[in-house]
Parts: C-alpha cells; sequence; structure tokens
C-alpha cells in the first residue's frame, strides 16, 4: 500500500484522459475529483466515463489503471465488465423481436416449456413480461450459482434447472423483486426459440446496429480479439492492489448480466434511448419502439445511493433525480460497478465504469452528482460536489481501516465441528450443479471448490457450520449434515450436496 501510494501522484495524471466537446467547461473539474481520491485512498483502480448530450459525447474521461501492478492505464478502448447493467440490452431484443412478430411478451412460461412440470405456481400465470419487469414471483438460487458463479451447466441443465423454479418466498406474482431468475429462465427459452443464442441475437439486434465495436457477451471474443480487459479489485479485500481470482469466462456470463463493453460503445447505446428527442436526427433503432421501453411497467419505492427508484420499465429503473425524470441500471460484481443513466426530457446520459466494488460505486455517486449537476445548470454544485468528495476521502480511510479489522475477526473465529477436520473432506455432488469438493485435514485449511468458485472456509457459531466466500466479500453459511458421527452432506444457500460414499 505504500509503494502504491508514491506511485499514484507520479503516475496517476498520465493515466488519465480527459477530453471535451461543448460548452461545460466545469466538467473537467472532474479529473482533480478523481485524481485527489486515488491518491487519499492510495487505490489507483481504473474509472471510464463518457457524458452524452443531443445525440453526441460531450465529454470522456480516463482515469487509473486497469491493471494495477502493470500500472496498464484505462483508455477508451478498457474494456468492464457490466454485470447486471447487461439487462436493458436484452430487455429491447425482446421488444424488438417482438415488434418483428418474433416473439409475443405475453406468452406464458407454461407456453415457454410445455414439456416441464413445475411446482408450487402456475406458469400459465407467468409470463416473459414478468420475467423481464422482476414480477414473476418465482425464485431460483440454483440456476443462479450455475450461470453466474460456478460455470458448471449446459444446455440440458440450464433446462432442468429452470424446472426447479420455486414460488419466491418474499414476492407473490406481480409484486417486483429484483432478480437475475427471470432472465436467465428467459435466455434459456430464447436459445430454444430462435435456434441461436441470445449472445448472437445481441449481436445482431444491436451491437452491429449501433456499432459498438468493442462490446461482447462473450469473454472469449474480447479475449481472441486483444481487447484490453480491466482486472477486477475491491478497496474492501485484504489486498485492495491484488486482482480478485474469480474472473468472468464464457460459462458464467449469462443474461442477467453476461456483457463487456467500453465508455464510447455504452454511450452510443444512450444515444440510442435519447435519439427519438433529437431534432433531426435518424435514429438506428425505431424511436415508438425505444419510447415503449421506457414506459414503467411495475411501480416500487426504493432507492440506491442518490438514485430514488419509483418504477421498473423495460430493463430500466424509473425515478426523479435532480427533480428530473432518470432511467438508470447500474450493475455490481466482484471487482466491478457500472453505471448507464440518461434523463429523456434534458437528452443527456452517462456512463461510469470502474473495475472496483466497493469504491467505484460511491465514486460514481458523486461523478453523477456532478456532471448532471452541471448539464443541469444546478447552483452551487462545484462546491457541494467537493465536500462530498473530501467526505468520501474521509471515509474510505476509515473504511478501509474497518475492514481490515473485520477481516481479522473472521479469521480468528473459532471452528466448532463435531468431527475432526479430515473427516469433511470429500466430494458432495447435486445432480443439477455439479461436484463441490472439500480438502481438509486437521492441520491445514478447508478449501473448497465448485467449478470455477474456490474459497477457505473459517469458523462459525453454529456447530457443523462454516463462513465461506466463494463471491470475493461475500460471506455465506455453509452446512454440513452429519448423522451418527458420519458426514453425509452439505446445504449451502438452501442447495444440498449429497457426499460420495
Amino acid at each position: 500500500m505504500n509503494h502504491l501510494a508514491a506511485i499514484v501522484v507520479a503516475v496517476t495524471a498520465a493515466a488519465s484522459t480527459p477530453t471535451m466537446a461543448g460548452p461545460f467547461p466545469d466538467l473537467d473539474g472532474l479529473a482533480d475529483l478523481i485524481h485527489e481520491t486515488h491518491d487519499a485512498t492510495a487505490h489507483p483502480f481504473g474509472t471510464a466515463v463518457a457524458v452524452v448530450k443531443d445525440g453526441e459525447v460531450i465529454y470522456e474521461g480516463y482515469f487509473g489503471f486497469r491493471d494495477i501492478k502493470r500500472q496498464a492505464p484505462v483508455t477508451r478502448d478498457t474494456v468492464f465488465y457490466i454485470a447486471s447493467a447487461t439487462k436493458p440490452f436484452v430487455a429491447l431484443n425482446a421488444l424488438l423481436k417482438e415488434q418483428e412478430g418474433q416473439l409475443d411478451t405475453s406468452t406464458s412460461v407454461r407456453q415457454m416449456f410445455p414439456d416441464l412440470r413445475f411446482a408450487g405456481f402456475d406458469p400459465e400465470d407467468v409470463t416473459i413480461r414478468d420475467l423481464l419487469v422482476h414480477t414473476s414471483g418465482i425464485d431460483n438460487p440454483a440456476l443462479v450459482w450455475a450461470t453466474a458463479f460456478s460455470g458448471v451447466h449446459d444446455a440440458q441443465s440450464r433446462r432442468r434447472l429452470v424446472a426447479a423454479s420455486r414460488p419466491h418466498e418474499e414476492a407473490a406474482r406481480g409484486a417486483f423483486e429484483y432478480t437475475n431468475v427471470g432472465y436467465n429462465i428467459l435466455s434459456v427459452w430464447l436459445d430454444e426459440r430462435f435456434g441461436m443464442s441470445w449472445q448472437d441475437q445481441l449481436d445482431n439486434t444491436l451491437f452491429e446496429p449501433l456499432g459498438m465495436q468493442r462490446t461482447s457477451a462473450r469473454m472469449s471474443e474480447a479475449s481472441m480479439k486483444g481487447w484490453p480487459l480491466a482486472e477486477p479489485y475491491s478497496f474492501a479485500s485484504a489486498e485492495p492492489d491484488e486482482p480478485l481470482y474469480l474472473v468472468k469466462t464464457d460459462n458464467t456470463m449469462h443474461a442477467a448480466g453476461g456483457m463487456v463493453s467500453t465508455a464510447p460503445d455504452l454511450a452510443k447505446f444512450l444515444v440510442a434511448q435519447l435519439s427519438s428527442g433529437v431534432p433531426g436526427d435518424h435514429p438506428v433503432l425505431p424511436a415508438a419502439l425505444i419510447d415503449r421501453s421506457h414506459v414503467p411497467q411495475v411501480t416500487l419505492e426504493s432507492s440506491y445511493l442518490d438514485f430514488r427508484r419509483t418504477g421498473y420499465a423495460w430493463g430500466w429503473y424509473t425515478g426523479e433525480y435532480k427533480h428530473r425524470t432518470m432511467l438508470h441500471h447500474f450493475g455490481g460484481f466482484a471487482g466491478f460497478h457500472a453505471h448507464l443513466s440518461f434523463m429523456p426530457d434534458e437528452n443527456i446520459g452517462l456512463v461510469v465504469l470502474n473495475n472496483d466494488d466497493f469504491l467505484g460505486a460511491r465514486l460514481t455517486n458523486l461523478i453523477a452528482d456532478h456532471v448532471y449537476g452541471v448539464l443541469l445548470e444546478q447552483p452551487g454544485i462545484q462546491s457541494g460536489v467537493a465536500k462530498r468528495f473530501d467526505e468520501l476521502r474521509i471515509k474510505a480511510v476509515e473504511f478501509r481501516g474497518s475492514a481490515q479489522e473485520h477481516l481479522k475477526e473472521i479469521r480468528a473465529r473459532a471452528w466448532n465441528l463435531s468431527r475432526p477436520r479430515v473427516a469433511y473432506a470429500g466430494t458432495y455432488s447435486n445432480d443439477l450443479l455439479g461436484e463441490m469438493t472439500v480438502a481438509s485435514s486437521d492441520d491445514q485449511e478447508m478449501l473448497i471448490r465448485w467449478g470455477r468458485l474456490l474459497t477457505t472456509a473459517t469458523g462459525h457459531e453454529q456447530e457443523d457450520h462454516v463462513r465461506v466466500e466463494l463471491a470475493p466479500n461475500s460471506g455465506k453459511v455453509l452446512r454440513f449434515q452429519v448423522n451418527g458421527g458420519s458426514v453425509e452432506a452439505l446445504v449451502f444457500d438452501g442447495i444440498e450436496f449429497v457426499r460420495a460414499p
């Protein structure tokens, strides 16, 4: 950390490239605010910013590093994983196909999967629309873990996982409950219905028509073409300058969160969202369809940081921000935070991409405050945002200290196992989700592996329970089932894996 603090001041300026266009020179103040945050936290992760107004990109800024150890700077070509900001693309693809008469969003889950048998809910009542606007009332943790984390799945197992869907314990059909499940279910059907993967569908309907040249729903494409990928970091981890172990591969890129892109490419997507309101513009995508995709389909009342959420449209949260209507969707995953937002009535929008999952979200919150405040000519915005950045730097340093203490506390927790640790070692299997292996002995750590996931377990106060972080910085409890002195199974997130004989 001390070494990083020394190099940040020397190289951050060289690792940032703000560019300006249009009558908003006050946006240039962003560079200093972001540099100062990197300096104060000694954490020079990467941030890419693009601002659009009236059909044009009026500002781009690139800060910090896509690879901290190599001091590889973020540029306009840097590709970031955007996680759940994928959802507006998948929803719009469905609406485009509906306009072309290729699908109907009122199609029921029963019609989608006539050969599958579901328990606990009526598949006739759940439609494609429900899946896309989070009102399905369905839960399916196993499908989410397989597609987003473990990567242990194929076309056949995904169908079987869809059949394992169950009623959501906290949200009935028609009530909003944000989840990845609906998009995951829909993608299985889209692949079958069109004889083409949902990834290729996005290529054909959106990426190519919009000229998004460094955007893909496949990590293999990014690798094959040599796109400069941002490494994943977390200010909350034990070593913030070390990339997180969990990286995305093709088998963990899913329709609820499975795209990589650049700030300029995503700015093109926002321009398409706003083009119907730009005089004389000729939108690539049908303006009436874009307008339809912005109409809220369900009401809610929540917020995330500064962003109020009162509705959900087709892949977009809706609400009021700075007294204007805003649509937005963010994406968060281990090592990344993505922000897409726009104000239709003002014809302005913002893209912010980060390769940090903790500080990046809070930094983005203030970037949005600054950008929209300047564009809307909000009185006192410069001094107000500068004060908030000062507060963020202080809180970040405080958080770093508390995070270190929390990590020490976790590692010091006593084990509470009824059998010698070596007795838990073995292979545990689930018919739909593959194998989870536990490697342990009395004098070694307990290592747990599941597909692409790997974690070192720590102690837990309950007997035969351990704490695991299969997803970095996200602790969960894993329970071993012990019967008559024999370890027979383990249960993770309500999913049982039976120990092999």
